[in-house]
């Protein structure tokens, strides 16, 4: 399996939570929780295989963007170092 991990940043939950509901009902992929990151931002981290986690990533951030009107961004980590991975299963680590 080519483990990857995946991160959408957008303003507010509401955006976020769109994102979540469109990524958990188009993929297989699995959510493990929001980060609030200061000012506003809100970001949700993702893991699952490569393939998964990519078209989870579009399919939300587009979601969000849609919502928001704002910009969205958004990062994947094929195979994640010790660090990134940690923050992607364990997102209370840096919430804000």
């Amino acid at each position: 399996m080519n483990h990857a991990a995946g991160f959408i940043e957008a303003a507010g939950f509401v955006p976020i939570f769109d994102a979540v509901d469109a990524m958990v009902k188009a993929t297989d992929v699995t959510v493990r929780g929001t980060m609030r990151l200061g000012g506003g931002l809100v970001a949700v981290a993702l893991t699952g295989e490569l393939a998964t986690v990519e078209e989870a990533t579009e399919i939300g951030a587009e979601t969000a963007r849609a919502v928001s009107g704002q910009p969205v961004r958004s990062v994947i980590f094929a195979s994640p170092s010790g660090p990134v991975a940690a923050i992607a299963t364990q997102p209370e680590l840096i919430d804000g």
